[in-house]
Formats: C-alpha cells, structure tokens, sequence
C-alpha cells in the first residue's frame, strides 16, 4: 500500500518544473497523518545532500497539501533500466550508482535516521549524468501510531515483519544489500559483490555489516571478474578449441552433446571442403566424363534449428560443468572470512567459468555475446541456489 501519491512534475508560480508529492487520498483526512505529512516536509528541508532529493516547501492549493521538490530530469530506476534510459554496462556506473545511495543512506544515518523504504522505485537516477537521487522517506510514516506505513517484503527487513520490532540502521544495510542484488541481476556478478550482498542481507542484524561506511569500503575493496569474449577466429582455432577441450575436461559429456559436436566438426568440414572445391573450379577446365559426382554425407543443415540446438545444449553443457564450481565457492566456511580472503579463493573459480564459457562458444560457433549473457544467468542462477542451501544450514543450526 502506498503511504504517499506518486511524485509527479508540476510547475511553480513563475512556471518553472518542480517535482510534487501529494497525501495519499486514503489517508488524507486522517489528523495523524496529515502530521505524519507536514513532518516529512520539515525533516526533508532540513537535509542537504547531493544525492537526496532536494526539498523546497509545504503549501497548500485546491486540492490540499503538497511537498514540493527541486527539478531535475530523473526517473526512478526500475524505469530507467527497463526503459533503457540508463544502460549499466561498465564497472564505473555500477560503482556510482551504489556509491552515491550508500552515500546519501550514510547521511541519513549521521543524523539518526532510517529511511526504511530503499527499493528501485524510490531511487530516482538523473538523465546524462546518471547521478543517485534518494527520495521518500518512510521513518515519520513508521514512527506514527497507528503506523501508515506497510513494508515491501521484497526489499524489507524480516524483522520489520515481526511484531513490535523497532526499526534500527541495520535495515537499511539489508535492503542496500538488496538493491545491489537487483541492480547487479543486469550484470555479471563478481565473487566480492556476491559475498558483500549475503553479508548485508543476513537475516541476524547483528551479523549484517555495522554501518553503510563499512559495506561501503568492502564495495570499494571488492574486484570484478573480467568479462571480456574473443571472437571465434575460425574453424582452424575451433579445432584447436576441440582438441584442448576433450584433453583437459574432467568429466565426459551425455551423448546428445557429444552428438552435437561431430555435427558442428561435419558442417566445418562441409565448409572448408566447399570453399576448397570453388577456389580449385576456376584452375584448369576438365573434360565432362572426368567429372565426379558430390558426396552424398552432406548433412543437411537447418541455421535456426542449429542455432536453438546450440543455445540449449550450452546451457546444459555449462550448467553441468559449473555446478561444481559454484558449489565449492559457497561454503559456510568461506563464507565465514574476510572479503579479500573470499574474493582471492573465489578469483580462480570465477576464471575458470569464463574459460569454460569462452571454449565452448567457440566450440559450437556460437555468438560469445550470447554465450555470454547465457552463462551469466547460468552462474547466477546457481549462486542463488547456493547461498539459500546456506541460508537453510544456519536456519537448521
């Protein structure tokens, strides 16, 4: 349930933009409320950070109170992302998204105060520049009784859920660990910013990070696993690629992936044989009866069923290969150190998925972009799995 309308574009007297925040009409009428209202706009004109938005008044027109906002070109990030107005896709956005909520999150916090709704909706992202504004607050709506306030389950706390739970900083670090998982769902996740997002979303608040300074500085210590692909050189480096595969993998493949390889050797050899036969037609002319019919083993080769064999069989092929390694990256006892420790131990299992990845692009001529966004989803489906297994284990503990 919203505890306010939607922010939405106005214009002030001298007809410049502002931002607006009205009551939500259920609650309007509500004298707590109406309370609860004029004290976010107090509290809000009070503030002064870059990445907060910028509070300006509380007036009054024909349709009742209303905070007004300074303008500035911004949609919230859930929009930006889908709509495409903001495309995270280098390590340098990603560091400033999450750098400056931590930042205005820190703020806050400095002044003994939790905002207590921190989900992509509220989380307003500038138009070029990319920058964080931080918006509604729901402490003062919290904080009233009877509360007005219902928390999304989503990005909330468990323990705001439990009765007479009084809210603490620590739910803040809950639900940031939670936008990180959100905001990184679009993107390769390192082992660091993995381990980062489990701490933070521990369901003890005791073992969450102690302030947003700390998960800050274990974000600036975390590093990113190289997400560059080679393009496939050809269908010599394929065999090459084949070679090295079958020499160095630990276990054999199922017989429909074994299948699909001397599929994908035949259509090369196919390839080179008929690119052979034209480069040689134009040498010297032979008689009619000298001629030699076609071989009769062409296979017959269908791109788009090819294509959406290859996508399925690499998927299964690299699930099955990462399984394992995942497996072993998450474990109660490397969860257990430090983030540098975690990361370093990590570093060679996280490599070794994007070798598998990039060999088996290659191997089955597909597009190392796909492959890529492929095994992406693969690894993180995997580590969700993981670390709700350790989740289980502490809960049975």
């Amino acid at each position: 349930m919203k505890v306010t309308e939607p922010i939405s574009i106005g214009t002030n007297n001298e007809g410049k933009k502002i931002f607006i925040k009205r009551p939500c009409k259920k609650f309007a009428d509500i004298a707590a409320y109406q309370e609860a209202f004029a004290a976010e706009a107090t509290q809000g004109m009070g503030w002064a950070h870059p990445n907060l938005l910028n509070y300006i008044s509380l007036q009054m027109d024909e349709q009742g109170w209303y905070i007004t906002f300074e303008y500035t070109p911004a949609v919230p990030l859930n929009r930006a992302l889908l709509d495409g107005v903001l495309q995270i896709n280098t390590v340098t956005e990603f560091k400033q998204i999450m750098n400056q909520l931590m930042d205005a999150v820190a703020y806050l916090h400095s002044r003994n105060i939790c905002h207590l709704d921190l989900r992509p909706e509220n989380i307003f992202i500038t138009k070029g520049t990319h920058d964080v504004l931080l918006a509604n607050p729901a402490n003062i709506y919290v904080s009233y009784t009877p509360s007005f306030f219902i928390f999304k389950e989503k990005y909330a706390a468990p323990e705001l859920f439990k009765e007479n739970t009084v809210p603490t900083l620590a739910c803040d670090i809950y639900s940031l660990g939670k936008v990180m998982e959100y905001l990184y769902s679009y993107s390769h996740l390192s082992p660091g910013i993995r381990h980062i997002i489990f701490k933070a979303t521990h369901p003890e608040p005791t073992k969450r990070y102690t302030n947003v300074e700390e998960m800050k500085k274990a974000f600036g210590a975390s590093r990113y696993i190289d997400r560059s692909v080679q393009v496939i050189k050809g269908i010599a480096a394929v065999t090459v690629i084949l070679l090295a595969y079958y020499g160095l993998r630990e276990e054999p493949a199922d017989k429909e992936t074994l299948q699909f390889i001397e599929e994908v050797k035949h259509i090369n050899r196919q390839t080179l044989e008929t690119t052979d036969n034209r480069n040689r037609s134009y040498s010297i002319p032979l008689p009619s009866d000298s001629i030699r019919p076609l071989p009769t083993d062409t296979l017959e080769f269908n791109p788009e069923e090819h294509r959406k064999l290859a996508e399925r069989i690499f998927k299964k092929e690299f699930r099955r290969r990462a399984e394992n390694i995942i497996s072993a990256m998450y474990t109660p006892q490397k969860m257990n150190i430090s983030e540098k420790a975690f990361q370093e131990q990590s570093l060679d299992g996280f490599s070794r998925l994007n070798k598998i990845q990039r060999e088996l692009s290659e191997q089955f001529n597909m597009n190392p972009i796909l492959t890529t966004r492929l095994s992406s989803e693969i690894i993180s489906e995997l580590t969700t799995e993981s670390m709700k297994k350790l989740k289980q284990m502490e809960d049975e503990d």
